[in-house]
């Protein structure tokens, strides 16, 4: 491992040799009364009036400019304040106070409206705390699930018409996977994010691609500081009671940021499924009745804690260590039917590690490591019989290990004439190990023991271009050679991102991506589980990896309704499908890979107000999906079909004094296709009632959630020529949360000249 990494650092140091630096103007604006002013439009000129950029505060008052020539002038403008002028030559602007218009217009009221987002390149930024002020959320992962075309699917965030995003935390690429990503956010306090950047095609220095969220979380601002914190707690009834709570505590300073965050979680789970098909078998057709019911308890720790240290007003050092451990995942599995009555007692502990190590630099150069280490460990004890009478029992002892390395380094070059140059390089190395033994010696064929090591080397170099105020380009090309087991592949991933500001009021953005999907180890190690005596899963190790191919064209009106349509075709899809075996009667889910899968997505995102009583949005998405694969199994598929999907989410100010709000959400499908299943439409709504007090610090919140059991009642169906099978899946959504949260500490100087360093904090 050593010679890869040295490699790697000496290519990387050459690469990178002269940098010149990427400047920026920050500071804060606030009123007379020291109250942050959130709205202001900054403009910086060349002392000759000459337009350079532009940019407007976010609710702490701060703002960023990309660009920093060596003499500027600032115009401050707001339609409640005057005009204020001022001239610089450094990157701290400071603070500066605008006086409050006297306006003497008798019973007129002005007002103004912050708009929803703003087009920064190829990203869409989002000020979380003025998106989610009017929204019922407790967590980080809920917040961005307030996110304009963000939809969860089977547990999944994804981007209407782009299909499953990937997270990235304060910029920074890591070595976790989705679904620890998703738990942190989870854990995490919805108060701790200060920024969401929604990228359609995400710039290679991210080093992911395809879609992509950036949650920039809240660091230290010119004029605050000091200690912070939430304890919060919730108490969640569903069939059984379960629950989590934790503390965060953040302390932020000109020179150093510290972060700390535990949760604890106990979290209860059921699901159920009836299973009914006429499986043919050697020319005979079996009528097949199935239940299954699933019960499963978990208690898990999650605990977060970091640093960042600046050694100047550009230069920084970062390092957070991340953990999350179940040790004991109790899941009981119970099926009865005319072909199988079993039970299924499963226990499981795992553990994640995270180290993460980063650097940023004052002339452009981004660079970083970061090893996650994961092992899992489960048992289970099954016991079946038969249509016949026939009894099996045996245990089986599983276990998984996984080292995975990254490094990465990126540099950025801010040109004449608006030009901006990227390009850097990253390695990544993953050791997995999988093991799973039965103890009954005829089962022996099924013993797995599994090693599997990935290489993969990127390249990238790309650039952004602005052509006067209207047009801007980022366009890149990432090579990358990608090496497991006999899969050896070299491939090229382009992306583009041109954006049209045709008034302020009119903005387009046209995106391209590519993208490539490998599967998981622990299917690639072909390991199997059996989930009673007729129905089993089974890994696929000659599983090949998708290609995505994604574009989008979005059209932004008064920075706040969204319209947009978007392709995505992706040859060699792969998902787990149900398949009645055609030499025994036997179903198996597995994976295979598919011709493609196409989609065609409309979506349309609106915004309402009504006043401060009510605000709300209607997400509208209309697609039609194309599934086709011409080898799965002896039951080929084509498939295509339009679906319908809204998300409508209303929060009502019930009262200001006290704060108490009221929020109603629907969400609701039409009938979908998924290879070839065909699925009913389904439809869920959650209420929650809130009361906020003591300034603001404390809130109790009463959340009801699938309260007419609408996701209760998920049906499939198969109709593929000796295909022909039921299934009815119910998830147990339903259930009341009771949450209560304090927030305490932080202070705000009269006075300081610090810079704005909140893109980089922990």
């Amino acid at each position: 491992m050593r010679k890869y990494f040295l490699t790697v650092i000496l290519l990387v140091a050459g690469f990178l040799s002269g940098t010149v630096a990427a400047q920026t103007v920050s500071g804060k604006v606030t009123d007379t009364a020291q109250h942050p002013v959130d709205g202001a439009t900054i403009v910086l000129q060349m002392p000759d009036s000459t337009f350079i950029d532009a940019a407007i505060t976010d609710s702490t008052g701060t703002f960023t400019l990309n660009h920093r020539p060596e003499r500027y002038r600032l115009i401050f403008q707001h339609i409640l304040y005057n005009t204020v002028e001022k001239e610089g030559t450094g990157s701290d602007a400071g603070v500066t106070v605008m006086k409050e218009k006297d306006y003497a217009l008798g019973e007129v009221v002005v007002k103004g409206e912050r708009p929803l987002v703003k087009v920064e390149g190829s990203r869409l930024t989002y000020d979380m705390p003025q998106l989610t002020a009017n929204k019922l959320v407790t967590n980080a992962y809920e917040a961005v699930k307030q996110l304009p075309g963000i939809i969860e699917q089977d547990g999944t965030l994804t981007l209407a018409g782009a299909g499953a995003v990937s997270l990235i935390l304060n910029g920074k690429p890591s070595s976790m996977t989705y679904e620890q990503l998703a738990a942190l956010l989870k854990s995490m306090p919805a108060s701790q994010v200060e920024q969401a950047e929604v990228m359609y095609s995400a710039p290679p220095q991210y080093h992911v691609r395809g879609a992509a969220v950036n949650i920039v979380l809240k660091g230290y601002k010119p004029g605050e500081g000091g200690l912070q914190g939430e304890v919060n707690a919730n108490y969640i009834q569903m069939d059984e009671a379960g629950g989590n709570g934790g503390v965060t505590l953040n302390f932020t300073s000109p020179k150093f940021d510290v972060d700390f965050m535990y949760n604890i979680n106990d979290r209860y789970s059921r699901q159920s499924m009836d299973f009914a098909a006429l499986h043919t078998v050697d020319g005979k057709t079996h009528d097949i009745r199935l239940y299954n019911n699933a019960e499963g308890r978990t208690v898990s720790h999650m605990l977060r804690t970091g640093g960042t240290y600046k050694f100047d007003s550009e230069n920084q050092l970062g390092l957070t260590y991340t953990t999350d451990f179940a040790p004991d995942q109790k899941n009981f599995i119970q099926a009865w039917g005319n072909v199988s009555n079993s039970a299924n007692d499963n226990r499981d502990k795992n553990q994640m590690h995270n180290v993460a190590l980063s650097y940023a630099s004052g002339f452009g150069l981004k660079a970083g490591a970061d090893y996650t280490y994961y092992s899992s460990q489960g048992t289970q004890d099954f016991a079946d019989t038969d249509e016949n009478g026939g009894k099996t029992a045996f245990v089986s002892d599983s276990e998984q290990r996984i080292d995975r390395w990254k490094a990465y380094a990126d540099q950025s070059h801010t040109l004449p004439k608006d030009w901006t140059l990227n390009y850097g390089a990253s390695f990544t190395y993953v050791n997995d190990r999988n093991t799973q033994h039965y103890n009954l010696p005829e089962m022996s064929g099924e013993n797995t023991n599994s090693r599997i090591d990935e290489y993969t080397y990127n390249m990238y170099a790309g650039f952004d271009k602005s052509f006067g105020q209207q047009w801007s380009l980022s366009a890149s090309a990432a090579i990358e050679y990608y090496q497991m087991k006999n899969y050896k592949k070299w491939a090229v991933y382009p992306a583009m991102q041109l954006s049209y500001v045709h008034a302020p009021a009119h903005i387009f953005q046209l995106s391209f991506s590519s993208d490539k999907t490998y599967p998981d180890y622990w299917t690639l190690s072909g390991t199997r589980g059996y989930l009673n005596g007729y129905q089993k899963s089974v890994g696929n190790a000659f599983l090949k990896p998708y290609t995505n191919y994604n574009a989008t064209l979005a059209y932004i009106l008064k920075s706040k309704y969204i319209f947009q349509i978007s392709y995505s075709y992706q040859p060699d899809y792969f998902m787990q499908m149900v398949y009645l075996e055609s030499d025994r009667l036997k179903s198996v889910y597995d994976f295979q890979n598919w011709d493609y899968m196409k989609m065609l997505t409309f979506t349309a995102v609106i915004p309402i107000r009504a006043g401060r009583w009510w605000d709300s949005q209607l997400s509208l998405h209309a697609r039609l999906k194309h599934d086709k694969a011409s080898n799965y199994h002896d039951a080929p598929f084509d498939n295509k079909r339009w679906a319908g999907i809204g998300n409508w989410t209303n929060t009502f100010t019930l009262s200001q004094r006290p704060n108490i709000k009221l929020e109603v959400s629907a969400f609701g499908q039409a009938g979908a296709i998924q290879g070839s299943y065909r699925l009913d439409p389904i439809g869920t709504v959650d209420a929650a009632l809130r009361y906020t007090f003591a300034g603001d610090k404390a809130m109790i919140q009463l959340k009801g959630t699938d309260i007419f059991n609408g996701f209760n009642h998920l049906k499939t169906k198969v109709r593929n020529g000796a295909q022909h099978l039921d299934m009815g899946v119910s998830n147990y959504q339903r259930g009341l949360t009771v949450s209560f949260s304090y927030k305490f500490g932080g202070y705000k100087k009269k006075e300081t000249k610090e810079v704005d360093t909140s893109r980089f904090g922990l």
